[in-house]
């Protein structure tokens, strides 16, 4: 078998095998890889494949650090489930007889897969996910006052200009509140 073809009937193999992958596809869905996260699954098919066919001396352990490692830095997902062990063994089982001259005999294993959606495709739809992200709430970005700046004299009787600030100065103000606690509260002049 020629490495072109090998390559070619790998290729579906990896597709397959990665369009049935649930941590891969909640990690796209859930926007861990970003809003290009279906891109960048895309794109790992076409590296799987060429790793595992452009290598001589692939075995499951390599194959398995690989798809950790793109997972932690691409999709922010560590995979504590042993998926990606599961995902390697396939994976090399199909290169190896694909190697051995079986290509028959993994198209027949592959039709015989359980139907499933071919997800990571171009142009694909994909229905994100969003994360509940408890340590940020709305009430902090409510809770912003704005500032008032007024003019600091400088003891000559004109303001004070503050190089830094472009033009405008500030200076705050304490105000009690209650017995021991203080607010500070600025103004803001243009």
């Amino acid at each position: 078998m020629s490495s072109l073809t090998l390559q070619s009937v790998f290729r579906i193999v990896v597709e397959n095998v990665l369009n049935r992958w649930t941590a891969l596809r909640l990690a796209v869905e859930h926007g861990m890889g970003g809003p290009l996260g279906l891109n960048t699954a895309i794109e790992l098919i076409d590296y799987i494949t060429s790793y595992c066919t452009e290598n001589k001396n692939v075995d499951t352990i390599d194959l398995r650090e690989v798809l950790e490692e793109i997972m932690d830095q691409e999709f922010e997902t560590i995979c504590e489930d042993d998926s990606t062990q599961e995902i390697s063994a396939v994976l090399m089982k199909y290169l190896k007889m694909l190697k051995e001259g079986k290509e028959e005999m993994v198209k027949a294993e592959i039709g015989m897969m359980s139907p499933c959606d071919m997800w990571i495709v171009s142009g694909a739809k994909i229905k994100y996910q969003r994360m509940d992200d408890s340590s940020e709430s709305e009430e902090d970005d409510n809770d912003q006052e704005d500032m008032e700046v007024e003019p600091v004299a400088d003891g000559s009787g004109t303001a004070a200009i503050n190089p830094s600030t472009g033009g405008s100065s500030t200076r705050f103000i304490e105000e009690s509140i209650d017995p021991g606690w203080t607010q500070v509260r600025g103004r803001r002049r243009r």
